[in-house]
């Protein structure tokens, strides 16, 4: 919200800079985003008074003259006949801007500059320089009374340069929508008064007959609407509003319409009570020739035109205002086309009402239809101020447009609202502050804040809340408000206590961070994707029925529960590869979503995706162009299980299709599955315009940070050394590494500590399904040095377990 400062002052005093003014504010928890200066009429034009003139040595026309400002003296040189000292001018000061002038492109930046070798420090002007008139001859004599260093412009009456601040509002803070509710924060912080705009007696204008005779109000829904004012003005004169209303409403972002709609406007900002202006000679009469406005709930399929010339369909929820054939308004969010102010408007209906908070936000948000009114009432306006705000507007419109207002008012208000009392119990205030503020201070706080004091002892006050404060329901919002004012920044700094013991929560996130880190010192950058997706992006990965799909999606591309992270990954690659980053290697950790014969399952997950070159530009090897493969997947895998302890892992290959992947294996600890691994179908890496091989893998996190979670006990670094033996044998092309893994643990062979493959072959040597195995077996003895022999003949158990277990053909063996 963008208020003047100027505004502002009149509510309330400030001495200080609007610079102090944002910070105050921003340590009362009002969010400052910014301080616009707004440059007005004759900026930097000042009344100065001639002390002195002189003839400037070698000039007949050009005289020099001390001149004062009201903060020191300037010497100026002049051209103009027409001064004497003594005489009152007006001096534009250096580095200001004079009025643009016919004819100029940009305007005339006045400097000092030396004349005839003298420093003339500034420009006094004439009424054409200034724009007010064709007078060139001579300078622009003020009177005698004219005070020495008035700006011009506030001297004669005109726009002066402005300072708008732009207020953040938080939505439990309604009250601060408007200039009333700002100027009461910085009068409880700076123990100053607030200023009410002096409402008159608008007898003067009031003739017969009456409201109540001309104006028929019926509310049909007064939970949705309990309180409504609305008065009668007659015979007004619609037209331009006058300069200082049409620079408020410009200065906070408002166009000016007409004089009785920007008063509407300049009250809604003044003390934050939305208004409306009805044409009342467009309003259907009842049977008696009453003004009929009656507040309803729309018929079904009932259709109505906005100001803003969208005709909407409204339900049956919504709540409008009506006469007595057709609706006029969308209540407290926007009139109609069919009774808006008009030029030839001559009678006025002015409402102003309180709405119920929830049905306006439902409203707006399903027509998609936000307005400063509707800001306001979906928060929570003021229902006390309600009577006020129409009084002060009828005042307006009457100064303004003039005319005749009907005797009285007509309003609906059955049931007051009763006030709110919450208890403050002085020693909760430290006990949640950690500081001591003494129970006067507490009371005197928020007292300033506007609450009363109901009843007060030695432990706890009773206060009274105030209408315009929505947001104060219990005795923690009382000691957020002491706070505030006391001063947040008066709050001590300390080193939080800390809990007792640990949580489960404490190793869970430890876990996770763990893995973080060693995910990044891998070489893989962190993504975070979008927890919904679409459903046609998840069913890549899940079956159809074990999709979470929304009941109300905003969007059909955020429909579903990500069943898994892979999609999400995919989305991050190509937003990369589309911006150019080729080579890109991510990780992410997050929730995954399946619906299970139990109900939804949420599980964590890990998940890697790689495309584009293994190695970074600069490198300068063989293989530098290599693109990732699935080696790479599985070198990373095993590295973090290597790092996490993590053992046991086998992969084997899927051989049934998946639309995902065009080669893929499963990961699994004996029977049960912890993870995927898979080359991307190059058809779909297309449709996600990913041109080099996309390699994906995911992990169940949840049971890797179980297995971490293990205790381990240290281990000292071996004393003896190892012995290695390799084989390299062929076997069938089924056979797959998990398979050779297996027949080796089974062996159980004593003191075997590492089991490596490091190479595969087919060739014309090797007989067709077949293929070439090389592995590397070490072994080592905890407590001596094993002998070549021992070691052979452990190593003939694993040979004979290969040939037994896989009908491994043995090349070679040594």
């Amino acid at each position: 919200m963008r208020i003047p400062f100027s505004w502002l002052k009149q509510f309330v005093d400030w001495e200080d800079t609007p610079e102090a003014l944002a910070e105050r504010l921003t340590m009362l928890g009002l969010e400052v985003e910014g301080l616009e200066r707004i440059p007005g009429e004759w900026e930097g034009v000042v009344v100065a008074q001639v002390l002195t003139r002189e003839p400037v040595p070698g000039s007949d026309k050009l005289s020099v003259c001390r001149v004062y400002d009201g903060q020191r003296q300037r010497t100026i040189i002049c051209g103009a006949p027409n001064h004497q000292p003594g005489n009152k001018v007006a001096l534009i000061l250096p580095g200001h801007a004079l009025p643009t002038q016919p004819g100029q492109k940009e305007p005339l930046v006045i400097r000092e500059r030396k004349v005839f070798g003298i420093l003339s420090e500034g420009m006094m002007c004439s009424p054409r320089e200034l724009g007010l008139s064709e007078d060139a001859e001579g300078l622009l004599i003020l009177p005698e009374d004219a005070p020495v260093g008035m700006p011009l412009a506030e001297y004669l009456g005109r726009s002066r340069g402005e300072v708008v601040l732009d207020l953040e509002i938080t939505p439990n803070r309604p009250d601060l929508a408007s200039v009333l509710g700002v100027a009461r924060e910085i009068a409880a912080a700076t123990g100053k008064r607030v200023r009410l705009p002096e409402l008159t007696d608008l007898t003067a204008w009031e003739a017969a007959p009456s409201a109540a005779d001309q104006i028929s109000l019926i509310v049909e829904e007064p939970e949705l609407c309990p309180r409504y004012v609305a008065r009668l003005i007659q015979d007004v004169q619609i037209g331009p509003s006058p300069d200082w209303l049409r620079r408020a409403l410009e200065r906070v972002g408002l166009r000016s319409i007409n004089n009785v709609v920007d008063v509407t406007n300049y009250v809604m900002l003044e003390c934050g009570q939305p208004l409306h202006a009805f044409d009342a000679e467009l309003l259907a009469r009842d049977s008696a020739g009453r003004f009929t406005l009656c507040v309803r709930r729309a018929a079904p399929g009932e259709r109505f035109r906005t100001l803003d010339g969208q005709e909407r369909e409204l339900r049956e929820d919504m709540l409008l205002i009506a006469d007595a054939a057709k609706a006029i308004a969308l209540a407290g969010i926007m009139g109609g086309e069919n009774s808006e102010v008009r030029p030839e408007t001559r009678h006025v209906l002015l409402e102003s009402a309180w709405f119920q908070p929830t049905n306006i936000r439902r409203t707006s948000k399903a027509l998609g239809l936000r307005t400063e009114s509707s800001y306001r009432f979906e928060r929570g306006a003021d229902p006390a101020i309600t009577d006020w705000a129409s009084h002060r507007a009828a005042q307006l419109i009457l100064q303004i447009a003039g005319g005749r207002l009907a005797l009285g008012k007509v309003e609906h208000h059955p049931s007051p609202a009763l006030p709110r009392h919450v208890t403050l119990r002085f020693n909760r205030v430290k006990a949640i502050l950690g500081i001591d503020i003494p129970a006067e201070a507490q009371c005197r706080h928020l007292a300033a804040l506007g609450l009363k004091t109901v009843t007060v002892n030695d432990e706890s006050a009773t206060f009274e809340i105030p209408s315009w404060r929505h947001d104060l329901k219990r005795e923690a919002d009382l000691i957020e408000e002491v706070e505030r004012l006391h001063g947040v920044e008066r709050v001590p700094a300390t080193v939080p206590r800390g809990g007792l013991g640990s949580h489960p929560a404490d190793t869970l996130y430890d876990g996770m961070a763990h893995i973080r880190q060693l995910c990044c010192g891998l070489g893989l950058d962190e993504a975070q994707g979008q927890t919904l997706i679409s459903e046609s992006a998840a069913r890549l990965v899940c079956p159809e029925a074990a999709l979470v799909r929304l009941a109300n999606p905003l969007s059909s591309d955020m429909n579903t529960l990500r069943p898994s992270l892979l999609p999400g990954l995919l989305d991050s690659l190509r937003h990369n590869v589309t911006r150019k980053n080729l080579d890109v290697a991510l990780f992410e950790i997050g929730r995954v979503f399946r619906r299970t014969e139990k109900g939804v399952q949420e599980q964590r997950r890990l998940a890697w995706a790689l495309t584009g070159r293994r190695h970074p530009v600069f490198w300068s090897g063989n293989d530098r162009d290599a693109k990732y493969d699935l080696a790479d997947a599985r070198g990373l895998l095993d590295e973090l299980l290597e790092h996490l302890d993590v053992r046991g892992v086998m992969m084997h290959r899927r051989t049934e299709i998946s639309p995902l992947f065009i080669e893929s294996a499963t990961l699994q600890v004996g029977r049960q599955w912890i993870g995927e691994l898979g080359l991307v179908s190059p058809i779909l890496a297309r449709q996600y315009d990913l041109r080099d091989p996309v390699v994906l893998m995911e992990l169940d996190l949840d049971w890797l940070l179980s297995q971490r979670a293990r205790s381990r006990a240290f281990q000292p670094l071996p004393l003896y050394p190892a012995i290695r033996r390799d084989v390299a044998m062929v076997v069938p092309e089924s056979v797959t590494h998990a398979d050779v893994m297996r027949v080796v643990q089974q062996a159980r062979v004593n003191h075997l500590v590492r089991v490596d493959i490091f190479d595969v072959f087919r060739g014309v040597s090797i007989p067709p399904g077949c293929k070439s195995l090389a592995y590397a077996f070490t072994y080592r003895a905890p407590d001596r040095t094993l002998t070549d022999a021992e070691v052979n003949t452990l190593h003939a158990r694993v040979v004979a377990a290969l040939r037994a277990g896989l009908q491994a053909t043995i090349r070679e063996s040594s």
